[in-house]
């Protein structure tokens, strides 16, 4: 099983809906406290891999790093921002839940 250390629960339905079987991290944000950490511990004991799959944005590649540098294990995911993002009120969001199907299915390993 694959483990997907996730910004929140949009990025979980998105990913979910290409990897039925993936374990989720959900951070609830860019949190990175005690219970987040349980929580990846949790996955590297359970998960075959475990990447960070952040948002690409300052807020999710500062998130990525963090995690990256207390679990040097843990490996991430870079996506194309011109593959993860919406228009809202004339201005660009970036997120995992904006990618579609198809580029998660390409970019994900083991899919």
């Amino acid at each position: 099983m694959t483990g997907y250390i996730v910004e929140g629960k949009s990025d979980q339905l998105r990913v979910q809906s290409v990897d039925p079987h993936a374990h989720f991290v959900i951070l609830n944000g860019i949190s990175f406290r005690h219970k987040e950490r349980r929580a990846i511990e949790q996955a590297l004991t359970i998960c075959n891999e475990v990447y960070v799959l952040t948002d690409p944005d300052e807020p999710g590649d500062k998130i990525a790093h963090k995690i990256m540098e207390s679990y040097p294990e843990i490996k991430r995911i870079p996506i194309d921002p011109n593959k993860a993002r919406n228009v809202r009120e004339r201005r660009y969001k970036y997120g995992v839940e904006y990618c579609s199907n198809q580029y998660l299915k390409e970019t994900l390993p083991g899919i």
